[in-house]
């Protein structure tokens, strides 16, 4: 090894996550309640900021499925009832090994 170059990274603050995620859905077309990007920032600060906007698209069909054109708050709980995130996932399947994995 010729060198080693440490950079510290830092969480995404609440407002950050609240910003990219709106970014997110300016890009794909999408509007959102302002409470739904705050539910959003909840998310991503308990699991990550990825896991937060892969809400964005099943988030917009049910809004869609209700006739609705804005995602809400309880759009976005519904699909994070729904989904798991990757560390939920992998916690998951360790505590239930026996279950999954056969020896």
């Amino acid at each position: 090894v010729h060198g080693l170059l440490v950079i510290k990274t830092m969480p995404y603050r609440p407002e950050e996550i609240v910003q990219i995620c709106q970014t997110r859905a300016a890009v794909e077309g999408l509007t959102l309640e302002d409470e739904a990007l705050l539910e959003l920032s909840e998310i991503g600060k308990r699991t990550s900021l990825r896991y937060a906007c892969q809400l964005l698209t099943p988030s917009n069909i049910l809004a869609r499925n209700s006739g609705r054109d804005v995602i809400s708050r309880a759009d976005v709980q519904e699909c994070d009832a729904l989904f798991t995130d990757a560390k939920a996932s992998a916690k998951h399947l360790v505590e239930h090994a026996d279950r999954y994995i056969a020896q």
